[in-house]
């Protein structure tokens, strides 16, 4: 039996994998945009954990998560299109 939050875990782990690939690729290539990109998908990775959290009924660690995804993708935006 599946828990109904397993494709969200899922997710999860795939953007932490994906954040690994392009952090270490960007560092040593030093391209910003792949910069940007690994923290789109570290924000993507809290927000799916977030989403684990509202499945589960846990509100305040999913407004945790959901705030965290924010900020990752509002202040790095910010720096990236200054």
């Amino acid at each position: 039996m599946k828990h109904p939050y397993q494709r969200f875990f899922q997710l999860q782990v795939l953007m932490m994998i994906l954040t690994v690939i392009f952090g270490i690729i960007s560092l040593v290539k030093g391209s910003m945009l792949l910069a940007l990109l690994t923290c789109f998908t570290l924000a993507l990775s809290f927000a799916f954990e977030g989403m684990v959290e509202f499945k589960k009924q846990n509100t305040f660690p999913f407004a945790q998560q959901l705030l965290r995804a924010v900020i990752i993708i509002i202040f790095v935006s910010f720096l990236y299109f200054k």
